[in-house]
């Protein structure tokens, strides 16, 4: 039998596996068992039950604690994110391959995901790291998200993925700053597959600069077939950053007409920060209760952020005035 502490968790627990796909999707979530899950759901379980249900308590209290802070929009349509939306869209229709570079933090990512979100039928999107580089080690990556079998042998994975790749599709490698010269050109070989039977496969590569630099540039002949093949190549910085794409991250400044929050946001993005800084920025000091220019601003100096070259007297100016 529960106490009335514990029977309150086995509730929520409860609710909590309405709101997921199913029981064992909730206990991959949990980190327990489905089947430990259903003992303690009937009052069960001949183990430590103590442990279980004090592992759910926290659980549940640490996503409650999240609920009350600050939430970004899921996707603004932003300057930057509409040109990464529409160059994979291009890269999508055309086939072939296509880079987006720039500064970390301005929108990429999210552009990218958005797109396998309203495409979700013929775009898959793969985030590589220093560890997924090798040519074998992103076949693997590509064939999990394909659902295609992994091989032992570089040459069986090949053959598998392209027996679940089709005409009109195209893959999305974010982080592709990390891939070496023999990866790409293993990519390369599915957009060529394709190309040879008159069909399409768009292959998407977004990074930083490095990005451009290394696929991109003809100067090189090791990447001198990449470069031929790119039919576009597009870069973006912090600078190409508009203030409107501010007003869009944070609509409540926009709505309540604060617009030296609004600009100290700005030139915060406009700076190594990027975007990302800045919807950070504004989300600890929201949690603070305090966004109104004073308190983003001593948010931002207990973030140790490099306001350096910010005019904030100028802003302050323009906040009296208002």
């Amino acid at each position: 039998m529960y106490n009335e502490e514990q029977q309150k968790v086995i509730e929520r627990l409860n609710e909590f596996i309405v709101t997921q796909p199913s029981q064992n999707a909730a206990a991959e979530v949990l980190g327990i068992s489905a089947a430990i899950l259903t003992q303690l759901r009937q009052g069960t379980y001949k183990g430590d039950t103590k442990k279980y249900l004090t592992k759910l308590a926290n659980y549940f209290q640490l996503k409650a604690d999240f609920d009350g802070t600050y939430r970004e929009i899921a996707y603004a349509e932003t300057s930057i994110s509409k040109k990464v939306y529409d160059t994979i869209r291009i890269c999508h229709v055309k086939g072939g391959l296509a880079i987006f570079a720039g500064d970390a933090g301005i929108g990429k990512t999210k552009a990218a995901q958005k797109y396998v979100a309203d495409n979700p039928d013929n775009a898959i999107y793969l985030t590589l790291n220093p560890c997924l580089t090798s040519i074998k080690s992103t076949l693997k990556l590509l064939a999990n998200a394909l659902n295609a079998p992994t091989a032992s042998t570089l040459d069986d994975m090949w053959v598998n993925i392209i027996g679940k790749l089709s005409d009109g599709m195209v893959l999305i490698f974010d982080e592709a700053q990390h891939l070496p010269i023999k990866t790409i050109e293993t990519l390369r070989s599915f957009s060529d597959y394709f190309r040879d039977r008159n069909q399409t496969l768009g292959i998407m590569f977004i990074g930083n600069n490095e990005t451009v630099r290394r696929l991109g540039s003809n100067k090189k002949a090791d990447f001198a077939q990449i470069s031929n093949r790119t039919k576009q190549t597009r870069l973006c910085t912090t600078k190409n950053i508009k203030r409107e794409d501010i007003m869009l991250l944070f609509p409540i400044l926009a709505q309540n007409k604060m617009n030296a929050e609004i600009d100290f946001l700005w030139k915060i993005a406009q700076t190594q920060q990027a975007l990302r800084g800045a919807v950070n920025l504004f989300s600890n000091a929201y949690d603070n209760e305090r966004y109104d220019l004073q308190g983003l601003v001593a948010m931002a100096k207990h973030m140790e952020l490099d306001l350096t070259g910010l005019d904030i007297k100028s802003l302050k100016s323009k906040e009296a005035a208002a």
